[in-house]
């Protein structure tokens, strides 16, 4: 059985969530600054991404991502969404978390469902970069 692991993280420094767990399944912690967007369908679209993607990270490696927007006065919605895959690293005592492949976009999009497919292409495009 697959090793997944995996971690949302919206707003900064909100902690990391992993676990392991069938292939296709994910566990998360977040936090949703993004007005009509619940943390449900956010963390829906990044599973639905890394099983569509075969994404399998090892036991000491996350995917991360984090969602940042607004609503304009026109009501369209200007979100950055940062996505990136790390691999945690022992230095001496202390553990960390290094990024081996990370992806920034931002932009406008007219309603949730848009914002939400342009974190999928995100989290689609940083999976293409894992080494």
């Amino acid at each position: 059985m697959p090793m997944w692991k995996a971690s949302m993280l919206l707003l900064a420094l909100v902690g990391a969530a992993a676990g392991a767990a069938q292939a296709g399944t994910y566990e998360t912690q977040q936090l949703s600054d993004c007005p009509g967007i619940s943390a449900g369908a956010l963390r829906d679209e990044v599973r639905k991404v890394g099983s569509a993607a075969g994404l399998d990270l090892p036991k000491d490696m996350a995917l991360r991502t984090e969602l940042h927007c607004s609503a304009d006065a026109k009501g369209r919605f200007v979100y950055t969404v940062r996505a990136a895959i790390e691999k945690q690293l022992a230095d001496g005592e202390i553990l960390r978390w290094a990024p081996v492949a990370q992806l920034t976009g931002f932009g406008t999009a007219a309603g949730s469902s848009a914002v939400l497919r342009q974190v999928g292409f995100t989290v689609r495009d940083v999976i293409r970069q894992e080494p």
